[in-house]
């Protein structure tokens, strides 16, 4: 009976169900499936519904959340769950064409809703991706109607299978007509988000729509920077040092080494903390459960700080994905941004 109630909190609720124990795990178990199958176990067909419902009316809720944000943030930063949370993003998403676009630009509804870090002078991703890939001569166009999508993580990793399978339907249609039925990749500008729309697991889809997907060239920032922006740009000056967080879906997606190559090329010194692992957000598991961040992000932080009174510098705390920077900027206290952000900021034209 212990054990039970100890599980509900232990396993259930604090669960990233990231998959970081698949990688760590000699034979690949991935205890976070396991998870998501106990939570979605544990719903009522009411719980179902109503996850179902805001699925459906995610664009109304989007909007909110900016506007909370805006009015609520700066009392709530003040709090142990609201620490570090960013100033809400614009809900005027940049100017772009799509005659003569090198891809499709689908920003984050993580990005969507959180902007840039509070008070310390950042520039918001969505802005300095349109910027940079237009500089590289890859013009990259944002639809109009992009405004409520997603790509069915946070159904998915709460266990409400009907609305994950909806979101992610919808996601992969939307993404197949704005790509002209793959004739453009797709960027997408947080590595969860990534890593949930090209692998939205087994079943999921529908037949159709699997094909759809398997027809379409899905992106990640990270990889889209590297790959592509990178060989047209000419990097100013370079930073003395930066130290990276490379996230979990960074890491299941291969694209780590990429992240850590970008950023050398814009910092004389790179530092990868040997503990970087799983920085326990999980999308809003960090707002609601702050404990959960604050312990997986306990040894990387100490190494961080180690550094730094070792004689490191760091000029620049560059991630990939939105809600982890938050995660880290709450246990360093530095401010963590986005590699796209300094990226843009060292290839301005003189």
């Amino acid at each position: 009976r212990a054990l039970l109630e100890e599980q509900a909190y232990d396993s259930l609720d604090t669960c990233a169900a990231d998959g970081s124990c698949q990688l760590a795990c000699p034979v690949g178990i991935d205890t976070g499936r396991l998870v998501k199958e106990l939570r979605h176990g544990s719903h009522g067909e009411g719980e179902e519904r109503r996850a179902l419902k805001r699925a459906r009316r995610w664009a109304s809720i989007e909007g909110a959340s900016r506007v909370g944000l805006r009015f609520g943030g700066p009392l709530a930063r003040a709090t142990k769950r609201g620490k570090a949370l960013p100033k809400a993003a614009s809900s005027k998403l940049p100017a772009t064409l799509h005659t003569g676009a090198a891809a499709v630009y689908v920003p984050s509804c993580t990005n969507r809703i959180f902007g840039a870090s509070a008070g310390d002078g950042s520039a918001w991703v969505v802005e300095a991706l349109v910027e940079v890939s237009s500089r590289a001569g890859l013009p990259v166009w944002i639809p109009d109607d992009v405004g409520g999508s997603c790509c069915g993580l946070p159904w998915s990793s709460k266990g409400f299978a009907e609305a994950h399978r909806e979101k992610a339907s919808e996601f992969v249609e939307k993404l197949w007509a704005w790509s002209g039925e793959g004739a453009l990749p797709i960027v997408v500008d947080a590595a969860s988000c990534t890593n949930a729309a090209a692998e939205p697991g087994e079943g999921v889809l529908s037949e159709e729509n699997a094909e759809r997907l398997a027809g379409l060239e899905i992106l990640d920032s990270v990889a889209w920077a590297h790959d592509r922006l990178l060989p047209w740009l000419e990097v100013s000056e370079k930073v003395g040092s930066a130290t990276i967080h490379p996230t979990c879906a960074t890491r299941h997606m291969g694209l780590a080494p990429r992240l850590q190559a970008l950023a050398a090329a814009l910092a004389e010194d790179v530092h990868v903390p040997p503990t970087a692992t799983c920085c326990g957000f999980a999308g809003d598991r960090g707002i609601s459960h702050p404990e959960l961040t604050e312990s997986a992000t306990r040894a990387e932080a100490s190494e961080v700080a180690a550094a730094e009174l070792g004689g490191r510098r760091f000029d620049a705390h560059l991630s990939s994905n939105r809600t982890c920077e938050i995660g880290m900027q709450r246990a360093t206290g530095a401010p963590y941004e986005s590699v796209l952000i300094l990226l843009e900021r060292l290839t301005r034209p003189a």
